[in-house]
């Protein structure tokens, strides 16, 4: 196993105390955290401390009143973007490069692939586009010099790099959305993601990680970036997860269209329009969709008074309206059967971009072909 101890040197030569992992290049997939030795559950592997860790407080405050109005993360893109300072500058060269980010990231992707990322996912990419156009927007006013692919590089290192973080001062009513609470954690920003993995936790000196259970010698160690399904990963980060527990599969697209506005109008009064799923916890019950699917399904079965009962006091699952529920959401699902088997087929014929990114949007696809056709046989048996 060979680790990269010029990364450990920087970093313990930096403050940064390192207990029994190095960072290590995998092939075809960057760096990662890996155990040197065996390492004990509870045991501190990295102690980052705040000298070394950029936040929208190491900012300067010329730049932070250049870019009024522009996000957190729009603050420290363009930071990054002009630092040419010596203590960061071995860290900025293990950094993907622009190469890496295009082929991984739906937001380099043509126009064509992009059009064909499953609807939640092409949600989060348009909300992702609207972001940066509008931190684009302040920082190419104040920074003329800035190319726009070169900042979008640097934003999309930032947004995918940072760590949860707010100045010990702050007060809990003063805490802005978390989104707005970034920090870039230098080698801590090395581990990959998992389900489940070491625990992290910051402090007005740093970051702290420690293994939560034994680790053997040569295991690759993990964090969590959150729980989150794959559509979020695919474009937040450019990955997806093989085996992700938290994956889910966004129905609005066919189970919105069954209401009125008249009815739309009573399920967003009654806080249950939208944000329909189906999800792997979801399949393990006697169900096949979220309850909040269910419940507002059940709209469309039952007289308006039941129904408001339902919202109020919780659906009886088992009742004379359950058959109903069950043959609209049986129907919703096959008609987004036929999207599937659409996108597969358009995927197919495309020459488009990359093979791997056509290869990604392929997997996506049957992974919600596979979601779909397993609900559709529960409800059938």
């Amino acid at each position: 196993m060979e680790t990269d101890d010029s990364l450990t040197e920087w970093a313990v030569s930096n403050g940064i105390k390192v207990n029994g992992v190095a960072a290590h290049k995998f092939p075809g997939k960057g760096l990662g955290i890996v155990a040197k030795r065996r390492l004990e559950a509870g045991e501190m592997i990295l102690d980052i401390p705040m000298s070394v860790i950029r936040t929208g407080e190491t900012v300067s405050p010329a730049m932070v009143n250049a870019l009024q109005g522009c996000s957190a993360n729009g603050r420290l893109a363009a930071d990054l973007a002009m630092d040419t300072s010596d203590l960061h500058a071995l860290w900025r060269s293990t950094l993907p490069s622009i190469e890496d980010l295009n082929e991984s990231m739906p937001l380099f992707w043509s126009p064509e692939l992009q059009d064909l990322l499953p609807p939640h996912a092409l949600v989060l990419l348009r909300k992702q586009q609207g972001k940066i156009s509008r931190d684009w927007d302040v920082v190419s006013s104040a920074f003329p010099q800035l190319y726009f692919d070169v900042y979008r590089y640097y934003w999309l290192l930032v947004s995918t790099r940072t760590f949860y973080y707010t100045p010990p001062d702050m007060k809990p009513e003063d805490t802005p959305e978390a989104d707005e609470c970034l920090a870039l954690v230098p080698f801590g920003d090395y581990f990959n993601h998992s389900d489940a993995g070491c625990k992290v936790a910051y402090s007005a000196t740093g970051y702290e990680f420690r293994v939560e259970q034994a680790v053997e010698q040569g295991e690759e160690l993990y964090i969590s970036y959150g729980s989150h399904p794959n559509d979020f990963l695919l474009v937040e980060y450019g990955f997806m997860l093989q085996a992700n527990k938290w994956d889910e599969v966004s129905l609005d697209t066919v189970i919105l269209p069954l209401f009125s506005e008249k009815q739309k109008t009573r399920l967003e009064e009654a806080g249950y329009l939208g944000n329909y799923v189906l999800d792997p916890s979801s399949m393990q019950d006697d169900e096949v969709a979220c309850y909040r699917t269910r419940l507002a399904l059940r709209l469309l079965c039952m007289p308006l008074k039941k129904w408001k009962e339902c919202v109020t006091y919780g659906a009886d699952e088992d009742d004379e309206y359950q058959s109903s529920v069950h043959e609209l959401l049986q129907q919703a699902l096959k008609s987004y059967l036929e999207t599937v088997d659409s996108s597969l087929e358009q995927i197919a014929r495309l020459k488009v971009g990359l093979p791997s990114q056509r290869d990604v949007l392929r997997r996506r696809w049957e992974e919600i072909g596979m979601y779909l056709t397993t609900a559709i046989d529960r409800i059938e048996q």
